[in-house]
């Protein structure tokens, strides 16, 4: 699970839900366009349910590990849906790992350019 920090606050989503978000979001920005996604959010009292999020050249997020979280939940036909959008707009991206780690970069990562 991840905290997907946006605007205030912060909702709880699925791993690779924040991941396609995130690289959904980077994409648009690039594109300098935007678009609303809905999101399955971890709610108040622990309940499932959904989120719309504006993502856009403004849109400034980041995502950070949960702890002692509840069982992953995850919406694969969404997450492959972001994918696909984003490879729209960013055919060559270069993909990220499969898992988001919280370890840090390794050392090949930390020679590459940043390209922001």
């Amino acid at each position: 699970m991840r905290r997907l920090h946006y605007a205030n606050g912060y909702l709880i989503t699925p791993d690779a839900v924040s991941k396609a978000v995130l690289r959904y979001a980077r994409a648009l920005a690039d594109a300098h366009t935007s678009d609303v996604v809905t999101i399955p959010i971890l709610g108040e009292g622990g309940a499932v349910t959904t989120a719309h999020v504006l993502l856009g050249p403004a849109s400034q997020l980041f995502s950070t590990h949960v702890a002692d979280s509840i069982g992953e939940f995850t919406d694969a036909a969404l997450v492959a849906d972001l994918e696909e959008r984003t490879r729209r707009i960013e055919p060559s991206t270069v993909a990220w790992p499969d898992e988001m780690t919280d370890i840090g970069l390794d050392a090949e990562e930390l020679q590459e350019p940043y390209a922001g």
